[in-house]
């Protein structure tokens, strides 16, 4: 008698819904892969974007001291020199500077008067120079605002060289070539630093005035014009005049919140009555 097969049914079921279990269980831990490793991509990117921006911030605040020390370096050496020129300018223009230094009679103190007028003229036309040889080193922000000082630098050039504007007895003047020779007698490299440069000290000044002839030469006209000053007349300084005005602007612009000089000490000259 034949025996009945047993019914293979069931385990088929069972072994098909085991299939679809393990299926389901590789799909479900392929997506979790996938999740992971997109979380993972998406968190790397961020982290990269994140430690990009925090090298860029380094690097600019970098630039920035950078640019500041640079532009230290030749802007406030620049702004001083010009003050102190408009101011003796000033002095000698409304003041009666020169007057008073004749009268007083003491030889010392007209050598003073001289040389330090000299010396304030050689520092202006030093810092000028060494700004035109580091120009291209110097940002104040933006190229328009470098171009804005450049254009004020050369309109004081410009007043000293000028010959229409005023005659021939008009004291101070001075053509470009002349305001760079002045300035490159006074520029020498600071031993500290063979990148930088400086203008001479007040001493070293008077002392090559005194004994170096091949330096002196070069204020010869300047220093004879000012030993002539005994209570000129308006029209003698109008040059003078000009360039103080001009000079201020210059300080306007490097000083614009008058942090460095005060308002009140860099007036212009007012015209003459």
């Amino acid at each position: 008698m034949l025996q009945r097969s047993p019914d293979l049914a069931p385990e088929w079921a069972d072994n098909l819904k085991g299939l679809r279990i393990e299926l389901w269980v590789s799909l479900i831990s392929a997506t979790v892969a996938l999740v992971s490793v997109a979380v993972s991509s998406r968190s790397a990117a961020r982290t990269a974007r994140l430690q990009h921006g925090l090298e860029m911030q380094r690097y600019d605040r970098g630039r920035e001291d950078g640019v500041e020390e640079i532009a230290g370096r030749y802007r406030e050496p620049l702004l001083h020199a010009a003050f102190d020129l408009q101011s003796r300018l000033y002095n000698i223009v409304a003041l009666g500077f020169f007057d008073r230094h004749h009268e007083s009679g003491d030889p010392e103190e007209w050598q003073y008067a001289r040389d330090s007028t000299l010396f304030r003229l050689g520092q202006y036309f030093a810092w000028a120079e060494i700004l035109r040889r580091n120009i291209q080193y110097l940002d104040l922000g933006s190229a328009e605002r470098t171009r804005e000082l450049t254009k004020r630098l050369d309109t004081v050039s410009h007043a000293f060289a000028n010959t229409e504007w005023y005659s021939r007895t008009n004291i101070m003047r001075l053509f470009r070539d002349e305001q760079r020779a002045i300035g490159e007698c006074l520029v020498e490299t600071a031993a500290e630093d063979p990148r930088g440069q400086r203008c001479l000290g007040y001493v070293q000044f008077v002392e090559r005035l005194e004994n170096d002839t091949s330096f002196s030469r070069w204020f010869g006209r300047l220093s004879r014009e000012i030993d002539s000053l005994s209570h000129p007349s308006s029209q003698r300084l109008d040059r003078l005049m000009r360039v103080q005005h001009e000079l201020v602007a210059v300080i306007e612009f490097l000083d614009p919140d008058a942090t460095r000089f005060p308002a009140a000490h860099r007036g212009r000259i007012p015209p003459p009555p």
